[in-house]
């Protein structure tokens, strides 16, 4: 066992992370430092996007129709469910000596780092004496490269709650799991930190949380040599949509064109407003992307009909529209970016032509669709297959 109920300190978010994207793109990337809370200021909306009709036959509008809506998926679980699904996963890691792949609760599976997020917020809930249901989050990103140290001590009911905290916090703000969890008694990685979470729950007496937990863990633990992922079967394969960049001119991947209006005043001080904490291309691309994701609602037409100038101002567009400002953005922040079309099989069941967009971010031209509230930079949820019939400097229809 790792743990026994019953914990002292002040604990902290790791200050060393990755990107939601290193784990599926670089596999040697990882950022060191905090990241300034002004990053970006959209990251925790609540978006309601129509985000199964983010695609158009281009050719054949009169015999198109429309994507369906949201597929059926919970959007809530009671407490209890995630508490006895805990305990399932309790017993796979006694058993096995490492956490499962995914866990299944109301007879959907979550990963692990979206359930993570379920026990976080169900300790919180606990220790505010709140019985309301958690709201799930889903398509959080793996830790890039797990760590941690020795852990040997107490840690108090207030302390720790402290931490689920600072986890919550740090997944709704950035979409990925941390390396670990930083605390006086040294840092906590990822998977014994979730083995935690499922003790302190599984330690409750009359449904209330002990006072203290008392932490036993070895770095060598074999719980923290394996780092679980899983794949939806209702999801791409998002690494298979990245190109590595090799050699070439980039001069027309960074210009203006006629609906992509990179030198336009308003897209130049937008830009510039919304990478203005950012230090690198990954983290100027994430923030570009989650704002226009976060910020322009998807709207069904065909083609282009208003460029990325008239997109901004309307605050609204289809897949072509809104490809044409988060380029724009990203060119008029020096980031080559460019266009592809390609045909998409949607979660819904249908398939429809789409374009979206592809952001030049260490050497890696990385897959970006905005139109879903379901996808981060590098990774794509909304589209279960794909064809690609192009890849462009501009779009012109």
């Amino acid at each position: 066992m790792l743990l026994a109920v019953t914990l002292v300190f002040f604990i902290s978010l790791s200050a060393s992370y990755a990107s939601n994207v290193s784990d599926d793109i670089y596999n040697n990337y990882n950022l060191v430092g905090e990241l300034s809370e002004d990053l970006d200021d959209s990251l925790n909306k609540e978006i309601n996007k129509a985000t199964e009709n983010d695609c158009e036959k281009f050719n054949d509008s009169k015999n198109s129709i429309l994507a369906s809506g949201e597929e059926d998926r919970p959007v809530k679980l009671s407490q209890s469910s995630i508490i006895n699904a805990s305990k399932n996963v309790d017993t796979f890691i006694s058993k096995n000596g490492k956490l499962p792949n995914y866990v299944t609760i109301d007879d959907y599976k979550f990963s692990m780092p979206e359930f993570m997020y379920l026990l976080a917020k169900t300790i919180q809930y606990k220790y505010k004496k709140s019985s309301s249901q958690v709201t799930i989050k889903y398509d959080v990103n793996n830790p890039a490269k797990p760590a941690g140290t020795n852990i040997k001590g107490k840690i108090s009911l207030k302390n720790y709650y402290d931490y689920t905290n600072r986890v919550v916090s740090f997944i709704n703000k950035y979409n990925i799991a941390p390396n670990f969890v930083s605390v006086s008694l040294g840092k906590m990685q990822y998977q014994t930190t979730i083995h935690s979470f499922i003790k302190i729950l599984g330690g409750m007496k009359n449904n209330k949380l002990a006072n203290t937990i008392t932490l036993n863990i070895k770095k060598t633990s074999s719980v923290n040599k394996y780092l679980p992922k899983y794949l939806r079967p209702d999801t791409v394969s998002s690494k298979a949509l990245n190109d590595l960049y090799v050699n070439g001119s980039l001069e027309d991947y960074l210009k203006a064109t006629k609906n992509c209006q990179v030198d336009d005043s308003l897209i130049q001080s937008l830009a510039i407003e919304i990478t203005k904490n950012s230090s690198t291309n990954l983290q100027k691309a994430t923030a570009i992307f989650n704002w226009v994701r976060n910020n322009i609602d998807y709207v069904f037409y065909y083609n282009t009909r208003s460029g990325a100038k008239d997109t901004l101002s309307k605050k609204s567009g289809n897949c072509v529209d809104q490809s044409h400002l988060l380029i724009a953005l990203s060119r008029a922040s020096g980031i080559a970016a460019r266009y592809v079309h390609g045909e998409c099989k949607f979660i819904s069941g249908s398939t429809y032509g789409h374009v979206w967009a592809q952001l030049l971010v260490n050497d890696v031209w990385t897959v970006a669709d905005p139109t879903s509230s379901r996808n981060t930079l590098g990774v794509i949820n909304s589209w279960t297959s794909y064809t690609i019939h192009g890849k462009y400097d501009e779009i012109r229809f």
